[in-house]
């Protein structure tokens, strides 16, 4: 089979959902943490001004733009790419130096190992990991929408989306969270924040990313028991802290949250409620009946949200419902079997990331040679096994 006529097979992004609502598709990597408070309730932190910091400093190919996030362990920066006019913006995360390094490397390497191997429209990619005198960089791709808990924060009075358009979101979600399982890797950390828009404005039907593979786990791996991810997403058998778990599965309970949240403007669960942990594990929730949305649509979220892992619906029925898939562009259920095609070989850029990341565990200083400390992250080739 030509790549051609695999992309015919399997349209590519812009075939599918881009004919749909826009002409091109940029995308990228931003991330804030929500707590537990209904997303009506909470407070974003703004962008800083144009006085910010200098964060990128002493790099010849990026020039930072703004601060774009704050997360646990780095900073998020929007950067343009030196030399040419015609290369999009990238997001870079910028990890500090140093020892304390040493509590989330195991995180970074994971990160970017499992993020590399996923090639697909709604997932952010990873283009760069490098070292500067005062962090370690991770560029990736950039989208101007923000992530989506500002979208839906910014639907005044309600912060809710109609139904159409959060199945929309839910679409693109499940579909690249089906080829994320597909690849051996489950998120753990699904949540309004680390899902990406391509564009900031009204638009009913923005395109959307995965990013943030921080706690994710590869099949290949030992069995998840480790308690991670936020809170107010997180499924049952993860506070319940069993001996393992289906990460697969708890996914699965975190995309009923994120389809309640678009839906009500509320989460479920108010991780900051005294019995917060037993009504998650009782799925103890209340449905706001001033909110008009269908019983299909009903249904679906409540088999999501089903405290038996067992009992939950899986991957496979929810892509068979009839509400997921209505209005669904034409081959988008089976887009996801051109993208498994798609084969990197990451030893050699594995090594190299080790390499700077032993070396980021140092504090750097003035003189030392960074020449060699950066690594492009290879793409999957698709067409050599589409010919094969």
């Amino acid at each position: 089979m030509s790549p051609a006529v695999a992309l015919q097979y399997t349209p590519a992004l812009s075939q599918l959902f881009e004919s749909a609502c826009h002409d091109s598709v940029e995308s990228c990597e931003s991330s804030t943490d929500s707590g537990g408070q209904p997303p009506q309730a909470h407070l974003l932190t703004n962008l800083q001004a144009a006085s910010e910091p200098l964060i990128l400093s002493g790099v010849s190919k990026y020039r930072q733009v703004k601060q774009v996030g704050q997360g646990t362990f780095g900073t998020v920066i929007q950067a343009s790419q030196l030399g040419t006019d015609f290369l999009p913006d990238v997001a870079i995360k910028l990890l500090p130096r140093g020892a304390t390094m040493r509590s989330y490397r195991s995180l970074i390497r994971r990160e970017i190992l499992h993020q590399s191997c996923l090639e697909h429209p709604f997932i952010i990619s990873i283009k760069e990991v490098f070292l500067t005198k005062g962090h370690v960089a991770i560029a990736m791709e950039y989208a101007h929408g923000g992530d989506l808990y500002q979208h839906v924060i910014a639907r005044k009075p309600h912060c809710r989306l109609p139904e159409d358009q959060a199945r929309w979101i839910f679409q693109q979600l499940l579909i690249g969270l089906d080829y994320c399982h597909k690849k051996g890797v489950a998120n753990r950390d699904l949540k309004l924040e680390n899902l990406l828009l391509d564009r900031k404005d009204t638009d009913s039907r923005p395109l959307l990313k995965i990013c943030d593979f921080g706690y994710s786990k590869h099949d290949a791996s030992s069995p998840a028991k480790t308690v991670v991810g936020t809170p107010v997403y997180m499924a049952p058998e993860i506070i319940l802290a069993a001996k393992h778990y289906d990460a697969k599965k708890a996914d699965l309970w975190s995309c009923g949250v994120i389809l309640f949240a678009l839906l009500y403007g509320r989460y479920p669960f108010d991780a900051t409620e005294r019995h917060c942990a037993r009504k998650v594990v009782t799925a103890d929730y209340t449905i706001p009946e001033q909110v008009t949305v269908s019983a299909e649509c009903k249904t679906l979220m409540q088999r999501l949200l089903c405290p038996d892992p067992k009992a939950r619906i899986c991957m496979e029925d929810i892509l068979a419902q009839p509400w997921f898939c209505e209005a669904l562009p034409t081959g988008a259920l089976t887009m996801n079997d051109y993208y498994m095609t798609g084969s990197v070989d990451l030893s050699e850029c594995m090594r190299k990331v080790d390499g700077i990341l032993d070396q980021a565990m140092q504090m750097g200083f003035e003189g030392e040679d960074l020449s060699q400390a950066n690594v492009i992250i290879p793409k999957a080739d698709f067409g050599a096994i589409a010919n094969s």
